[in-house]
This record gives C-alpha cells, sequence and structure tokens, in this order.
C-alpha cells in the first residue's frame, strides 16, 4: 500500500504545481485590459480607462458593488480590477480570513459573498483581481461587452470558487447588478450582469485573419476587370464575328489610353535627361 500513497502524493503535487503556474501567469496579467481579434477586427477593453461621466472607468466609486438577494439572507460584494475598499458597511461575518480577516473583512480580495443563518454569518471568498480572465460574452458579436472571471485560483484552502461579471456595452449610461445566478446547480460559480459604457470595445482593423479593406478592395477591382474583359470578348466573338485583337471591348480607348500612356513616359524621359545633361 506505500506504492500507491507515494503515487497519490505524487499526482497532487504535480496538480499542484500546473494550478501553481497557472495562477502565476494569471497575477502577472494586467487585471482591467485585454483585447482578441475576430474576423480581421481587434476588440481591445479597457475597464478602468476614464471615460465621460465616469473618471474611475468601471470601478465603483463606493470601492464595492453589492447585491442582495435571498431575501436579504445572502450577500454578494464584489469590485473589477482591484480589491475592495470599505469606508463604511464592511462585511460582518466569520470565516474572513482569506479576504482580510476580521477586522479588515473584504478589502483583500474582489469578489465576497454572505450567507446569514440565526445568530451568525458565514463568509466565502470568491475571486481576487489578479486571477481575472477574460473572454467575449458572444464570440459571434464581439462588440457586446466582456466577461470578466474573478477566481480564487487555489489561493485558499476554500473550494475553488469563481464570480464572473458580465459586463455589456451600454451607450445610455450605468445599470448595476440586481441578481446573481449560479452557473450549475450545487458549484461554487456564480455571475451577474452590469451594463456600463466601459464595457464598449475599441474596434480597430487589422489584416490579421483577413484581407483588409483595401486589399478587399483591390481584388473587387481586378475581379470586376477580369468578368468586363470576359463579357465582352465572348459577345464580340459570338455576336459580331471579329477575332483577334479586335475581339477587346473598347479596343479603340485602350489604344488611345496606351498611346497617353507612350507620350507621358517619353516626355518625363526627355526632361530627365535634359537635367542630367
Amino acid at each position: 500500500m506505500g506504492w500507491l500513497v507515494a503515487f497519490f502524493v505524487a499526482l497532487q503535487a504535480v496538480v499542484g504545481f500546473g494550478t501553481a503556474q497557472m495562477c502565476a501567469a494569471f497575477v502577472n496579467s494586467d487585471s482591467c485590459e485585454w483585447s482578441a481579434v475576430r474576423n480581421g477586427k481587434k476588440f481591445s477593453f479597457n475597464l478602468a480607462t476614464s471615460i465621460k461621466a465616469y473618471p474611475h472607468g468601471i470601478l465603483s466609486e463606493d470601492g464595492y458593488y453589492k447585491i442582495s438577494t435571498n431575501e436579504g439572507r445572502t450577500h454578494y460584494w464584489f469590485q473589477l480590477c482591484e480589491h475592495m475598499k470599505f469606508n463604511f458597511n464592511r462585511p460582518r461575518c466569520e470565516n474572513c480570513e482569506a479576504c482580510g480577516g476580521s477586522e479588515h473583512c473584504g478589502e483583500t480580495c474582489s469578489a465576497l459573498m454572505s450567507s446569514s443563518y440565526p445568530g451568525y454569518s458565514i463568509c466565502n471568498t470568491l475571486g481576487y483581481p489578479g486571477s481575472s480572465q477574460y473572454s467575449f460574452i458572444n464570440q459571434n458579436k464581439p462588440e457586446q461587452g466582456v466577461r470578466v472571471n474573478l477566481a480564487l485560483c487555489n489561493k485558499t484552502r476554500e473550494p475553488n470558487c469563481s464570480f464572473s461579471v458580465l459586463v455589456y456595452c451600454s451607450h445610455t449610461g450605468v445599470e448595476v447588478p440586481i441578481a446573481v445566478t449560479n452557473k450549475t446547480v450545487g458549484s461554487c460559480d456564480y455571475e451577474t450582469t452590469l451594463r456600463h459604457p466601459a464595457g464598449c470595445p475599441v474596434v480597430t482593423v487589422t489584416s490579421e485573419g483577413g484581407w483588409g479593406w483595401f486589399g478587399s478592395l483591390l481584388f473587387m477591382l481586378v475581379l470586376a476587370f477580369v468578368v468586363y474583359m470576359t463579357v465582352g470578348i465572348a459577345y464580340r466573338v459570338t455576336i459580331l464575328g471579329v477575332s483577334g485583337l479586335e475581339a477587346l471591348p473598347n479596343l479603340d480607348v485602350w489604344r488611345s489610353l496606351l498611346s497617353k500612356l507612350q507620350v507621358f513616359v517619353y516626355g518625363h524621359v526627355h526632361r530627365f535627361q535634359f537635367y542630367v545633361t
């Protein structure tokens, strides 16, 4: 049996190492900026950028967002891009060691849940700012907004919970979250919805994954020219019965353009030779 125990210990160490590597990557990433390319366009989100009427971007000026559900027996606090700050209405609950302890509960994490029972409340830490993950809300419509997933990244001994905020693009102001849903029944993964101007991406055109606007325009022009020549030659050969160069549509126009091009080139060559000599 000793070999079996050693196997499970080694397996746990490998899993722990992989998780530590993943967590390190999250900690080193920017917790407010994210961009991705879809269909030749780059969608860039910067949630903390100062915008008109919202100098702190998507960050709550109170230091946190709060949602109360279950007839006031369950509370959720969260802040995007950084840890929460409390000047008043601090969470009062047990089991807050992973998010500041009893004296500073809520100040070292970015998402916290409190469940009330007769005579006491229990806290569960749901996420840290350095563990944020980003994705489009709708892969087919990237302009709708960004999903921000705040995870524990196994920084505590608690179940590996998470709290996701779906930040929808809004051009008409802010709609604060009022409800929280559980992604999967019985899991410790929650999500809410927030509508905010900071959720509107900056869209730039990129050639990655496509032709770009200039390449597409050039392709359409060449295609139109090929169709024009093909249809014109077919008409003159089959209907008019001509052959050779006479089959080219608007032959006189092309001869005129060629003649003008020759005069243009000859004039510039002659002028260049005059200045050289």
